[in-house]
């Protein structure tokens, strides 16, 4: 009897610790052993071997079975990150859900606007939303870690591969390690000199793109027939600036519309970087304006005093794939001929950093990123949408919406837009295009944490890469701009491209559709800032319209409308990093996102 009690306490403390081995540590296995040996003394140990049968694990295998549940532990932890990240959408997650292999669910695209091309729904897998690039993208609360790879282009130079990871705190950080293809890899996190024209296509070049149509020299226009004349004019013309004083164009309506103000802001989720207040349009309403034909043909049109642009032959068509070319091999409607060399490169460095030297802020670094790779991102839209409409153009314009009706005034409000380009496929279809470059280069003074912290990241460059990952919305800041485009281009114009391109993790092409009745209310309340702030020279008080007495409810309906619709938007496509053209090095020159950070191959 003793023995058997015994064989039962066995059995059940056996029983106990397998089901809890999984979750303990090998000190605890290794207390079960010896206290299994010691009530073997005092048993019959062939009465018990079968007790112990299935459970005879030496040191060596309960180290081995730990390391196994650990790793299943870790692949189940992942799978529920990845479940979480902000890249995967509810339809991902539900079908995530469903079927435990997540890459094989699918979430239908729509390439080209309902009232336009209808090529049939597309659809893109788990896969590829997770990383939009298959890059890994991970942060802490102090940095971000970016994995770049620059292996892009497709046609040329395959082999080239422009890596950002974080500093390691090894002592072999500063060493180059060699990738599968035998080129070692670059690990530059940190730097002091950015290149803000990384891989940048010029504007100049995108306007010898065979599907690009692009304006004309402004000093070649000599006469205005109507007043949407002025859109002919480039939008890096003096004649593009002077018609913005005493307009209200993109940039200024948002403040206008007091969405800039603290309690609207919050209730948009707008950043506080980007609440500035109302004043700059303020002061930009208060100006002259050029609001009849007379007064701009008098001073806008100075033809006669150059040619034609040279054509740039920088571009070759190639049989590249597309909607009826289901053979084409090249994966851009035309290949990008020039290439960096290492004195480009080296001319490049020491233009940045006079240029470095010359900024008031670091900010300026982030601004001028976004303008150098305009013409870049808006090719990646002119590159996804001939896929599916090879006939299409992609048009150059300027301020839009002269000839409006609610601009024939002598007084009063006169609104404007300029849309990066303007979209018109084959049907007659229009879509305005506008273009957001988010900036990898932060000052690494940024950094938060303790001050001892920041001044061991300082010692490693004064700025720093960090890319966050793409949310498939327009921010609600961004709406106004979109509407007043969507107006100023006309009656026919129904839709909106946004690109949110970045330099290492991809793009995303979303659309905005338009709402005729947002806008009618967007007019109402511009109207209201200039009849009773402006045309009064009354400064605007904090929260203007959020606190308006005989009106807020209907400021406040209008504020939660626009959250509504920036979070509305249809999802077009995921570009992957290496779907973007860019430009490439010469010779397997790689380009480095830090110019101070260069090396050569050979």
């Amino acid at each position: 009897m003793g023995c058997m009690h015994k064989r039962s306490q066995l059995q059940a403390l056996t029983a106990m610790h397998k089901r809890t081995f999984a979750h303990s540590r090998i000190r605890n296995s290794i207390y079960i052993i010896v206290t299994i040996s010691a009530m073997l003394i005092t048993a019959d140990a062939a009465s018990l071997q079968p007790a112990f049968a299935s459970f005879s694990l030496t040191p060596s295998q309960a180290i081995s079975a730990k390391t196994d549940t650990l790793a299943s532990g870790g692949a189940r932890t992942s799978s529920m990150i990845s479940n979480k990240s902000p890249l995967v959408t509810q339809e991902h997650t539900v079908a995530a859900t469903k079927n435990s292999r997540a890459e094989n669910s699918a979430i239908p695209l729509f390439l080209v606007p309902s009232q336009s091309i209808n090529h049939g729904n597309r659809y893109v897998s788990n896969r590829s939303n997770a990383g939009l690039n298959g890059n890994s993208l991970s942060s802490t609360k102090n940095d971000a870690s970016v994995g770049v790879d620059a292996n892009v282009n497709a046609d040329t130079n395959a082999d080239i591969n422009t890596n950002v990871k974080p500093a390691s705190k090894s002592k072999k950080q500063n060493k180059k390690q060699t990738n599968k293809s035998g080129r070692r890899d670059s690990y530059a996190y940190y730097g002091n000199i950015p290149d803000v024209n990384w891989r940048a296509i010029p504007m100049e070049h995108l306007r010898s793109h065979p599907l690009y149509v692009p304006l004309p020299r402004p000093d070649t226009i000599t006469h205005l027939n109507s007043l949407e004349d002025v859109r002919n004019f480039r939008q890096d013309s003096w004649q593009w600036d002077a018609l913005h004083e005493g307009r209200c164009t993109t940039s200024q309506a948002a403040p206008a519309l007091g969405f800039l103000e603290p309690k609207a802001a919050k209730a948009l989720g707008i950043p506080r970087s980007l609440q500035k207040g109302c004043m700059g349009a303020f002061y930009r309403f208060g100006q002259p304006a050029l609001r009849n034909l007379e007064d701009m043909n008098r001073i806008l049109p100075t033809g006669g005093n150059g040619g034609e642009d040279e054509l740039q032959h920088v571009w070759r068509r190639m049989n590249y794939s597309h909607v009826g070319n289901e053979n084409g091999t090249f994966p851009f409607a035309a290949k990008y001929m020039p290439s960096i060399s290492t004195d480009g490169l080296k001319e490049r460095t020491e233009n940045a950093e006079k240029y470095l030297k010359n900024i008031s802020s670091p900010m300026r670094v982030r601004m001028t990123w976004g303008n150098s790779q305009e013409a870049t991102a808006i090719l990646t839209a002119l590159n996804y949408f001939a896929k599916h409409d090879p006939d299409l153009r992609v048009k150059e314009v300027g301020m839009c919406g002269a000839g409006l009706d609610l601009n024939v005034t002598d007084t009063g409000l006169i609104v404007g837009a300029s849309p990066d380009s303007v979209i018109q496929y084959s049907n007659g279809t229009l879509e305005v295009l506008e273009v957001k470059n988010h900036c990898p280069f932060v000052p690494t003074q940024w950094t938060s944490g303790s001050k001892a912290h920041k001044n061991k990241k300082m010692k490693l460059g004064d700025y720093r890469i960090r890319e966050l990952p793409l949310q498939y919305s327009v921010p609600a800041a961004y709406i106004p701009q979109l509407m007043m485009e969507m107006l100023c281009c006309g009656e026919s114009c129904k839709s909106a491209i946004m690109v949110r391109q970045t330099a290492t993790c991809g793009a995303v092409i979303l659309r905005l559709h338009r709402d005729d009745a947002w806008i009618e209310e967007m007019i109402y309340w511009l109207q209201r800032f200039m009849v009773e702030y402006v045309e009064k020279d009354s400064r605007p008080p904090s929260n203007f319209f959020w606190e308006c007495d005989e009106e807020s409810g209907r400021y406040r309906e209008f504020i939660q409308r626009t959250k509504v619709l920036s979070e509305q938007v249809e999802l077009v496509e995921c570009v992957k990093h290496n779907d973007i053209q860019r430009v490439l090095g010469k010779r397997g020159l790689r380009l480095p996102l830090f110019l101070d950070h260069q090396e050569t191959v050979e």
